[in-house]
């Protein structure tokens, strides 16, 4: 079978995989909750210790680009970054251009609250290539961590992944597990393998979570403008291409929330992104 097809063929078993798990066939409907029950136990006193003897204490940046994001959402994603049990962390807030009133009130209220929310408001949409670039410049840690306005860090996200940094310390990016939230409640989750860049080229299984070294992200230059909608997919090839040293995470640490404008409901909300993605493709194989 030629390497190109192979690929093509995991890539659609693994989307299928997603929503119909082997294991949902031997526990049922409540498998992935129990799951959760017995793969997610920690006891924050004993990991806020570890944290404070970690040898190496990055400062880690998360960069939120948003835009007319419902309230209750926005509330859910900042706050789940100030529940991180790892607290040496900077949140880079950019507003593009919103034309929703709540989202300045919500965007000051916390960043009057906590002292590590930076929130930059810009004057003009640029969409969310600029406005994560925008975002990028504000960061000053050594490890840059990507969210998105409507999504949701595990509590021991950051933890882990300093705990991996820690363990191998020359590591450039970091990918994660991850699953969707659906109406309150976990499912689909997604626990990724060491499958390489073949099979990179055909989905984007990083994704989420996805943590780079700071300088890396500069030295390629960010996210590029004109790839909207898969930014984040062209930024872990380019990434990666420029021999940034990759370790998969094997946690969920972030969870995706589905709704009606994203893509985490899949791609017929927002159909352009298929264009997107063969003209990336295309561009790679030339």
């Amino acid at each position: 079978m030629l390497p190109g097809l192979y690929y093509k063929i995991m890539k659609y078993i693994i989307r299928f995989q997603i929503k119909f798990h082997p294991l949902r066939s031997i526990g049922g409907e409540t498998w992935y909750d129990n799951w959760i029950k017995k793969n997610e136990r920690y006891d924050i006193a004993n990991v806020k210790q570890e944290c404070a003897r970690f040898r190496i204490q990055p400062l880690m940046s998360i960069i939120l680009p948003v835009y007319n994001v419902q309230e209750e959402y926005l509330r859910a994603c900042i706050e789940s970054v100030q529940r991180q049990f790892y607290t040496r962390w900077e949140l880079c807030i950019v507003d593009d251009c919103s034309t929703m009133p709540h989202i300045q009130k919500v965007l000051d209220e916390y960043g009057q609250q906590d002292a590590r929310i930076h929130i930059t408001y810009r004057s003009e949409n640029g969409h969310i290539s600029a406005c994560s670039n925008t975002a990028l410049n504000m960061a000053s840690g050594d490890y840059t961590v990507l969210l998105d306005n409507d999504d949701i860090l595990a509590d021991f996200a950051l933890y882990e992944v300093v705990k991996l940094l820690n363990q191998m310390p020359d590591t450039d990016l970091v990918f994660s597990n991850e699953d969707k939230w659906l109406d309150g409640k976990r499912v689909q989750p997604f626990f990724k393998k060491n499958w390489g860049f073949p099979l990179l080229m055909q989905m984007n299984y990083i994704c989420h979570l996805a943590v780079y070294r700071t300088s890396l992200l500069r030295s390629i230059n960010g996210f590029r403008i004109g790839y909207e909608g898969v930014q984040d997919w062209d930024l872990a090839i380019r990434a990666i291409q420029h021999q940034a040293k990759v370790q998969h995470l094997p946690k969920i640490l972030y969870h995706w929330r589905i709704s009606p404008t994203s893509t985490a409901g899949g791609e017929k909300h927002k159909s352009y992104i298929r264009d997107k993605q063969r003209m990336l493709i295309d561009n790679l194989k030339k």
